[in-house]
């Protein structure tokens, strides 16, 4: 459910650009993340960011088009390491990352964060070219249909059909379909999650073989964010705000109760699920659905990684790109990569 920036064209775009996509983490067990102490890095990028909390009120008198898209500046990569392809009968864009150019490579299929509002903006691309180079990966980034022209479940059936078409022609542009990473953050760790338990239902789950999700919103129902602690706890005032969680629903998926394509975590069985990373924060309303799906995972028998990093807010926002969590990350998901192939 990442918001969108309209305020970071306030602060240096080049450094905005560099927090838009951070997943920092290491191999553990959950953590309650009890400090309460923001980070002094984050709490300068709030300044910076002129962050202000809005009411849903006034998220529904705001122009949708200001919640799709960031007007942030593109920072500029080659673009000759990169396809822009349509696919399937609904002719969903993807990108496709190759900064190597080498084939032979593990997929990292990549679906984006924006509240399920927001389509895969042109300030994400430099990060998802980054992404394949950091993983020795070709990268798959679906642009999904969004909300409210499209809503519930079409970015679900775009994500899982992407995924499919992907393990039947990811070859064709120098990938190995035998190495699937599916890869989401916020919302697109949701869909992460749910086009991963549609492929168990579809008995094609042993084509995933790791799944990262970092920001995961796990029960989207009214009940759960009212009653969860992290919800309670940082419902304002740390970028992703409790108000922006009910927007999101409304807009995306209004009237749609207890239905796991939309709150995987409601999923009565999830034994025989892909290994997983799960990254929370502790000023994250999601924090804990984050801890409950890892939970519920590992209980299921389904090998996680997963981190609450105490102090972070949403996706872990506001990190310099030099940060030691960065590195941490980086290192998390290539053992993760080779420990899961």
């Amino acid at each position: 459910m990442l918001t969108t920036i309209e305020s970071m064209k306030r602060i240096k775009w080049p450094l905005a650009l560099c927090l838009l996509f951070l997943i920092p983490a290491q191999h553990s067990f959950s953590q309650d993340c009890g400090t309460r102490q923001l980070d002094p890095r984050v709490a300068m990028f709030l300044k910076l960011t002129g962050y202000k909390d809005q009411t849903i009120e006034e998220l529904r008198a705001t122009p949708i088009a200001k919640l799709k898209y960031t007007g942030v500046p593109v920072l500029p990569y080659p673009k000759g390491d990169v396809q822009r392809i349509k696919i399937t009968s609904d002719s969903i864009p993807v990108l496709v990352f190759n900064p190597l150019h080498e084939t032979n490579l593990p997929i990292m299929i990549n679906y984006h964060g924006g509240g399920f509002i927001s389509p895969l903006i042109p300030a994400l691309e430099p990060l998802l070219w980054q992404d394949a180079k950091t993983y020795g990966a070709i990268v798959f980034a679906v642009d999904y249909r969004v909300a409210p022209e499209y809503k519930f479940p079409a970015a679900v059936n775009d994500s899982y059909n992407a995924f499919v078409w992907i393990t039947k022609h990811g070859s064709e542009f120098g990938g190995d379909t035998s190495r699937i990473v599916l890869m989401g953050n916020s919302a697109g760790a949701n869909l992460v999650a749910v086009t991963t338990q549609k492929a168990k239902k579809n008995g094609i789950a042993n084509k995933i073989k790791l799944q990262v999700m970092n920001g995961l919103p796990g029960d989207m129902s009214p009940q759960n964010m009212e009653r969860s602690g992290s919800y309670r706890q940082n419902a304002n005032g740390y970028f992703l705000s409790k108000p922006y969680c009910y927007f999101t629903v409304e807009t995306y998926a209004p009237g749609i109760k207890n239905n796991p394509e939309l709150s995987p975590i409601l999923s009565d069985n999830l034994s025989g699920l892909p290994p997983a990373v799960i990254i929370n924060a502790e000023f994250d309303p999601l924090r804990d659905d984050g801890i409950k799906y890892a939970a519920k995972l590992r209980k299921a028998g389904v090998k996680v990684w997963d981190k609450c990093f105490a102090g972070q807010i949403h996706m872990l926002l506001g990190l310099p790109p030099d940060a030691r969590e960065i590195r941490e990350f980086e290192m998390m998901v290539k053992n993760a990569m080779q420990e899961s192939f």
